[in-house]
Order: structure tokens, then C-alpha cells, then sequence
């Protein structure tokens, strides 16, 4: 019984999860635009971009605010100037390695990016 209870310790704290999700989006954007009668030329074009927002929890203890979609979404419009992304690819994924000691929650959004305001 001794040996049972052990070895059950060990599995669960040597034990990891993970999961990940993917979306596809034709246009992603949370900046203020006018999307009636949006017309999109390769001169707005500005070029890939990628954005991501991470979490990393040591002991427990989480060493930034929770990761956000919003963020990731404005890291990447941000990184390129541009307000709307075409063809963005969202994946949000998390895991833990030996359960207590390490984890990471992370967004990340792809994209090509426009300015429509040009």
C-alpha cells in the first residue's frame, strides 16, 4: 500500500497537460473601423505580422497578468501600424510540466496586415 500511495505522488506530480486551439479569421480587427463598404488595396498592405501574449507560472506563481487575447490582437496590428489583419490565424494553447512547477498560457495571432485609414 506504502509503495501504491508513492508511486501515485510521483505520477502526479511528474505528470504534464496541454491543449491548444486554432481559428481562422478572413479579417480580425479591435480598432475602430469603418467596415461598410471597406475596400482593400495592396497599397494599404503592411506587411506580416505576428503577435503573441504569454503567461509563465513558476511555483504557482504567475510572473505576469493573465494572457489576453486583446493583447496578442494589438501587439501584432501594433508591430506593423496597421488596423485590420486579413487572414489571421488565432491559436491559444497552454500546458504544465510536472504540474506544480511550470505552466504557460500563451495567445498568438498571425496575420497580413492593412491601414485602412491610407
Amino acid at each position: 500500500m506504502k509503495y501504491i500511495l508513492i508511486s501515485a505522488l510521483i505520477m502526479t506530480t511528474l505528470s504534464g497537460c496541454a491543449t491548444a486551439t486554432r481559428s481562422d479569421f478572413t479579417v480580425l480587427s479591435k480598432k475602430n473601423v469603418n467596415s461598410v463598404n471597406i475596400k482593400v488595396s495592396r497599397d494599404m498592405m503592411k506587411g506580416n505580422t505576428r503577435g503573441e501574449d504569454c503567461q509563465h507560472i513558476v511555483f504557482g506563481i504567475p510572473f505576469s497578468g493573465p494572457a489576453t487575447f486583446d493583447e496578442a490582437l494589438d501587439r501584432s496590428l501594433e508591430s506593423q501600424h496597421g488596423n485590420i489583419l486579413l487572414n489571421a490565424i488565432v491559436e491559444h494553447s497552454w500546458y504544465y510540466i510536472f504540474v506544480p512547477i511550470y505552466g504557460r498560457d500563451c495567445w498568438k495571432i498571425e496575420g497580413v496586415a492593412y491601414d485602412t485609414y491610407k
